[in-house]
């Protein structure tokens, strides 16, 4: 009866890994390739009533759901983990789990460095951010967004009006 149980167990998170993998790669694929970003109309960087910083934040939320269900599926498997590891690699399953780990985190690493090295459109959005492109973002010419002004309906040169929520 226990095995019944952790068999379901399995497929339920293996299912849910399935759904928020596809999420993740669905949203980030939108973001990387459909909505606008950088210097262009803020119509551009809407899709579906959603904001492109909304659909950041469901991707972000739904990557931090992949990560916890892929800790537990390393959980119900850690003894399968634990005997190919052994038997594979002749190697202590924490010795394993460590270089995993290390990989992963050379990975993760690598790809920030690489991100700074080559910015793309997020440099011109923090041009225009700091004031440089202020006629792109609807507000007076040099003038950037300070504190609290980000939100507004830009209903003319200089005029931004604070939407209330």
């Amino acid at each position: 009866m226990k095995s019944l149980r952790t068999s379901t167990l399995n497929v339920i998170v293996d299912a849910l890994l399935l759904i928020s993998m596809v999420s993740v790669m669905f949203m980030g694929t939108l973001l990387g390739f459909f909505i606008g970003r950088g210097a262009v109309p803020q119509a551009e960087k809407y899709l579906w009533g959603l904001h492109r910083h909304d659909w950041g934040d469901l991707h972000f939320i739904f990557s931090l759901i992949l990560v916890g269900l892929v800790v537990l599926h390393f959980i119900l498997h850690v003894g399968w983990a634990r005997r190919t590891s052994k038997r594979l690699l002749r190697l202590h399953w924490i010795v394993s789990l460590v270089i995993l780990l290390a990989i992963t985190a050379a990975i993760l690493y690598a790809s920030i460095v690489w991100k700074r090295a080559h910015p793309g459109d997020w440099a011109h959005e923090d041009e225009a951010l700091r004031g440089g492109r202020g006629r792109d973002l609807g507000l007076e010419e040099g003038r950037g967004l300070g504190r609290g002004e980000g939100r507004g309906l830009g209903r003319g040169r200089g005029e931004n009006r604070l939407i209330e929520r």
